[in-house]
């Protein structure tokens, strides 16, 4: 049996196994907290050179890296794909989960740690981050109408995308911009309203709430905090 390694309330890790329960692969979980730097576990730095989560174990040995984890698992279990069964398709759910991850999640994630420690970011960040999501807003409105799901008639690597990465972003608009961006784009909160009824979702969210302790006491451990 695969094993995934990491901790549920990461992001991240979600991605792949939100994938493998909407598949219906068997895999085991394995805790896995990591930190930043020389405190990093060196037994982890086997299965994920960069020390990061999430890790899939396998017969043949470890991939990291979710988008590569992602591709091992559509090939290696090709039933109830999370993939169109056209060219175009499969190019346009990978646009749309790429475009989500770099231009809302990696803007968002650099006030984390403001979240985390309950500190308010640099203004100068913030006014970066505000300019990225609003841009981010105006081009997703382009790509996707969410009337069922994010692309197409079937859940896909899209849905997984905005299911895991978008509530960061109504995050951090919510405590540090005062509104929720995300609430421009038309027919986008009905689709997530759909989409936390699911229940592979649901398990996510009550995995993610049951690790926050454990990860809260493992960052403070490392950083102090």
């Amino acid at each position: 049996m695969i094993k995934l390694h990491g901790f549920s309330a990461s992001n991240y890790y979600n991605v792949p196994k939100l994938a493998l329960l909407e598949k219906g692969v068997a895999f085991e979980e394995v805790l896995s907290y990591t930190g930043v730097g020389p405190k990093y576990k060196p037994e982890y730095l086997d299965k994920s050179p960069m020390g990061k989560v999430p890790a899939l174990e396998t017969a043949e040995g470890f991939i990291s890296e979710s988008r590569a984890i992602l591709e091992y698992i559509e090939r290696a279990y090709p039933d109830h794909s999370l993939l169109p069964d056209t060219a175009f398709g499969v190019a346009k759910v990978h646009e749309l989960a790429q475009f989500i991850e770099l231009y809302f999640e990696l803007v968002a994630r650099r006030l984390i740690p403001n979240l985390l420690t309950g500190t308010e970011p640099d203004p100068t960040v913030l006014k970066e981050v505000e300019a990225s999501l609003v841009k981010a807003v105006a081009a997703l409105k382009r790509l996707s109408t969410f009337e069922q799901f994010a692309y197409g008639d079937q859940f896909t690597l899209a849905d997984i995308a905005a299911i895991l990465n978008l509530p960061i972003v109504r995050n951090v608009g919510k405590k540090f911009l005062g509104k929720d961006l995300l609430t421009e784009v038309p027919g986008l909160d009905a689709y997530c309203m759909r989409m936390e009824e699911r229940p592979h979702v649901k398990k996510i969210r009550a995995d993610a709430e049951a690790d926050r302790p454990g990860f809260m006491a493992h960052l403070k451990m490392l950083y102090g905090f």
